[in-house]
């Protein structure tokens, strides 16, 4: 990513997606649990937060390898996350 608001924004947006994409499911399905949607949206919440918070605050800000590999592993546990969001979109 080019910048941290970039990141940023980017999480914002593809969590928002991911609620909207549980909401709509869960309005034309009619064999949807509410409470499973509530938990998942929730989990979309807490998702969303923390990677915002982990965004923000980069190893070892001096040297540029540190902060490389942070930023690496940050968007590779992010797209897991997702990844996992989604195959449980997919069972509902």
């Amino acid at each position: 990513m080019a910048s941290r608001r970039k990141l940023k924004k980017t999480i914002n947006y593809v969590s928002s997606e991911l609620m909207t994409e549980l909401y709509f499911r869960a309005l034309i399905s009619e064999k949807t649990d509410e409470s499973k949607v509530e938990a998942l949206s929730v989990e979309i919440a807490d998702l969303n937060d923390n990677f915002i918070l982990r965004a923000g605050r980069p190893d070892g800000k001096n040297n540029n390898k540190i902060v490389k590999a942070y930023y690496r592993k940050l968007f590779s546990d992010w797209q897991t996350s997702v990844d996992a969001i989604v195959k449980k979109m997919d069972t509902l």
